[in-house]
């Protein structure tokens, strides 16, 4: 048979054999010219590799610049022994770069071939992904990522409606943890039966990792048909749980994107894949959301800002500023301290671009940034405390605190660290937290509540009127004063109603010894009205702005409210 093929083929049989093989196999084969320093390697590995063509004309150079960084000299040391003789075999695992920029683990093999004068003249083998995903899974019974891919790239020319559903089952870690994996496993080949069921001759389903699966819909309007083919696996899905007797009670959520994603590369379609499932999630379990481009780039947007805050976190907080904004005494008008309030600006085509306090700190407790960030407003405010204290003796300094720093960061710590670094009184030092803040009293919430009363340092509710705001909070909380939202006060302001409301809390919380400051002083005549209801101490843009450190003591540092 061998010689019936060479006579079909004629001369060029390796060639044409090299080419045929290549095309039938996931591995990539290689025929390396020891001699000339040349190489061709199968054409597939030039769309997996950082490589530009299958024929390499300067093997020690070309091979190099596609190996990680960390295994080229293993990798030159090995060839050096093939070229002398010392090793017939090629067997190694190393990394080469994917055309994503990251490494991929491969083990490359191969038999080297001597010539006539006994020198190795070829090196001719295989390199395979040992990292590799399967492509099919034996649990689920599905084909898996890899097949998933392989299609919709066979279909890619053709692709121009449809839907791609990313499909997860909600808290399935907790079924796995309390049933163990081998009813695990029954449940995602259970989820995977009642999908197939579910599903059209022209619709297909892969598992993608653990408990996520995608559909292929490359025919049907998405919303209409995504939303009804939802519906009809989440009856089935009920119907299997019944008839398991409720053993284990679940649901799953449901992302989609438009079938044409997958044309616009694979790091977007990745990306947008993976978002279409995390909003879905969001929305609590059994959550079905359909792929929305604003959603999409107000994703984007806080990956954007979280990186700028990582970096300017990392390059000493460049970006980072604190602002101030007076606090006065209501009786007599004079500033007694000063509330510092983080702000951040990134580089912009226009210059820079101030984000709202409102959109980046929330990033920073959700990414854990705000422990590092909250310790820069510590030693920033306790200095600045320091500096008008030369003006003001007395001067007192509020500073926010976030949960996430308490739970996580050990912020007394930091807390007691500054008022020892700046030789401050502890009462000179005031920590603001809004209610929502404090609802749960853990563990660590009281060490640092404890901490506070232990060594005189003040606490402090913010944003008392909106949200979770009730008396028991202030009487369990024992704070040395509220401050009154500035939503609350702008209402008891222009509302009768809401002006009652107002009086009568101010009298009870006056009533248990606590003290009150009105945040959103914007008018002279509210001012008066604060004074009447007996107000400890006001805050607002009557008073000044948040300002920067070198404006607030030009205008504040030896100032009266007359002087406003």
């Amino acid at each position: 048979m061998i010689d019936d093929i060479f006579t079909v083929f004629g001369e060029q049989t390796a060639e044409i054999l090299f080419e045929i093989i290549t095309e039938c196999m996931d591995d990539y084969l290689y025929i390396f010219d020891l001699q000339n320093n040349t190489m061709e390697i199968s054409q597939s590995a030039v769309d997996r590799f950082m490589i530009s063509k299958n024929a390499m004309t300067d093997v020690s150079n070309d091979i190099l610049k596609v190996v990680y960084e960390e295994d080229r000299e293993m990798l030159t040391k090995h060839l050096a022994d093939i070229r002398e003789g010392k090793e017939k075999v090629h067997n190694l695992h190393y990394r080469w770069i994917g055309k994503d920029g990251m490494p991929v683990w491969v083990n490359c093999r191969g038999i080297v071939i001597d010539g006539p004068g006994g020198n190795a003249e070829y090196l001719v083998g295989c390199l395979n992904e040992t990292g590799n995903q399967r492509r099919a899974d034996n649990v689920t019974g599905l084909l898996g990522g890899l097949e998933f891919n392989a299609y919709m790239r066979s279909q890619e020319e053709h692709i121009s409606k449809g839907f791609l559903m990313h499909i997860g089952i909600d808290d399935f870690g907790s079924i796995n943890g309390s049933k163990g994996s081998a009813y695990g496993n029954y449940i995602l080949k259970s989820v995977a039966d009642c999908m197939k069921e579910c599903l059209s001759d022209k619709q297909r389903i892969y598992h993608l990792v653990a408990d996520q699966y995608v559909i292929v819909d490359l025919e049907n309007d998405l919303r209409e048909e995504s939303e009804r083919l939802k519906e009809k696996i989440t009856d089935k899905l009920y119907k299997f749980i019944v008839s398991e007797n409720y053993e284990a009670v679940f649901s799953i959520s449901v992302g989609v994107v438009s079938a044409t994603t997958f044309c616009e590369g694979y790091e977007e379609c990745r990306k947008k894949f993976a978002f279409v499932l995390k909003q879905a999630k969001s929305r609590g379990k059994s959550g079905f959301y359909i792929f929305d481009e604003d959603d999409y780039e107000v994703f984007l947007r806080k990956g954007r800002i979280v990186a700028a805050l990582r970096k300017a976190i990392v390059n000493q907080y460049k970006g980072f500023e604190v602002y101030y904004q007076p606090i006065v005494d209501c009786g007599s008008e004079q500033v007694i301290g000063a509330e510092a309030l983080m702000r951040f600006s990134v580089p912009s085509e226009e210059g820079q671009e101030v984000i709202s306090p409102m959109e980046f700190i929330p990033l920073l407790e959700e990414s854990g940034l705000i422990i590092p960030a909250g310790r820069y407003v510590l030693d920033e405010a306790a200095k600045m405390c320091r500096e008008m204290q030369q003006y003001i003796p007395d001067f007192r300094m509020n500073i926010n605190v976030s949960y996430v720093q308490i739970m996580q960061g050990d912020v007394e710590r930091d807390i007691l660290g500054v008022i020892k670094m700046y030789g401050l009184k502890p009462e000179c030092i005031c920590i603001e937290m809004t209610e929502s803040g404090f609802m749960d009293m853990t563990p660590s919430f009281c060490r640092f509540r404890k901490t506070l009363d232990e060594n005189g340092i003040h606490f402090v509710i913010d944003d008392f009127g909106t949200g979770y705001s009730n008396l028991h909070c202030i009487r369990d909380m024992n704070p040395s004063y509220i401050k009154m939202d500035k939503d609350f006060t702008a209402k008891a302001m222009n509302s009768t109603g809401d002006y009652e409301l107002f009086k009568n809390i101010a009298s009870m919380v006056h009533s248990i010894g606590v003290r009150i400051c009105a945040e959103g002083i914007e008018e002279r005549e509210w001012c008066r009205k604060m004074k009447e209801m007996q107000i400890d101490y006001l805050q607002g843009y009557l008073f000044g702005r948040p300002c920067r450190k070198e404006q607030f003591i030009r205008e504040t540092g030896c100032c009266t409210l007359s002087d406003f």
